[in-house]
């Protein structure tokens, strides 16, 4: 059998595989990687992993490709790795996968290289429309970023744990973009549009398949979470953050960013229905914008949230958007604030 049929077998999977050489060159992408990433092979072949193709952040917003490239480790010790990452697609959002590495060696024994076969575990934010769902019901999807819609949410927010002895509480998130308006005010709508859609889509797959994500306005976004407590929900809050701000997609030669103000607001079991908690939740999010942005807020207990700096050739972009540049800080991070009640921690 040759090479070619080989390669058609692997076309045929589902999940993304590609080879990286030594010197970190692919030389294979198959058609499962073009999918999950949207970049094509031609794009990839023969460029480094850490070109900005992929750019893997782990949960807590590490920059894999500059700290702990688990190929780079598979290379060094032969060992096979997995992890669950974030990986850059090129439409700008983030995608959530499970990758696997292995070594690749020739007849000595040596290694030659690392395979590396990944899988899309993002929910599907498609379903949550799901709640709109039923005889005569309106599409559940907004046509812009593909979450639910706000008409289709609100019907849910007026059913959520009304009368149900099952209902465990629930939090809330209020998202709103930084500055959109400067996106839309330097690249027109159509520009804006696709960075909604990116932001949307880093939001939708930062969360659990139970989780509803809606787009409430022009540039904001409602998530429910059925059953979250305040430690779960200020930790997806934080998830939606980091996924958010280490989104990008290029505009000729820059690269259009954003960052999100978030509040958080938990409902338990009887205690507020579904609008008062949105309110409360709206709220929050002034807080955090109006203590410059890119933070979560939440009355109460908080959890700290720390996020590394993005790579130095991306940080000229966030001044562009009327973002202040990262202050330099001892390796390189930078902490967003929490604000809890009317005090901001850092």
């Amino acid at each position: 059998m040759d090479e070619q049929f080989y390669r058609s077998v692997l076309d045929r999977i589902t999940d993304g595989v590609y080879f990286v050489t030594q010197e970190r060159r692919i030389t294979y992408w198959n058609v499962g990687a073009e999918r999950i990433t949207g970049f094509d092979a031609a794009e990839v072949v023969g460029r480094s992993c850490s070109d900005g193709i992929l750019r893997h952040v782990s949960d807590s917003g590490r920059q894999l490709c500059l700290h702990g490239c688990p190929l780079a480790r598979v290379m060094r010790d032969g060992r096979p790795r997995s992890a669950d990452v974030y990986l850059h697609h090129k439409d700008g959002h983030r995608v959530a996968v499970r990758v696997q590495g292995s070594a690749v060696r020739d007849g000595d024994g040596n290694i030659t290289g690392s395979v590396e076969i990944f899988s899309d575990r993002s929910p599907n934010p498609y379903a949550a429309a799901a709640v709109g769902a039923g005889e005569g019901a309106e599409p559940g999807s907004d046509p812009v970023t593909g979450v639910v819609t706000r008409r289709v949410g609100e019907r849910y927010l007026e059913q959520a744990c009304q009368d149900s002895p099952d209902c465990d509480g629930y939090a809330m998130i209020f998202a709103d973009v930084d500055r959109f308006k400067s996106i839309n005010d330097l690249y027109g709508h159509h520009i804006g549009d696709r960075a909604l859609r990116m932001v949307a889509k880093s939001l939708s797959n930062a969360l659990s398949r139970a989780d509803i994500p809606i787009r409430w306005g022009g540039d904001e976004f409602l998530v429910v979470l059925p059953g979250a407590d305040e430690a779960s929900a200020l930790a997806t809050a934080e998830r939606i953050r980091m996924l958010v701000e280490n989104s990008w997609f290029v505009v000729g030669d820059e690269q259009v960013r954003a960052t999100v103000s978030l509040g958080v607001a938990v409902a338990p079991a009887g205690g507020m229905d579904g609008f008062e908690a949105c309110g409360r939740a709206d709220h929050q999010m002034y807080k955090a914008k109006a203590a410059g942005g890119n933070r979560v807020a939440v009355r109460g207990a908080c959890l700290p949230v720390v996020s590394e700096r993005p790579s130095t050739p991306d940080c000229g972009a966030w001044t562009m958007l009327g973002i202040d540049e990262w202050p330099e800080a001892a390796g390189g991070g930078r902490r967003a604030l929490v604000t809890v009640g009317d005090a901001s921690v850092s």
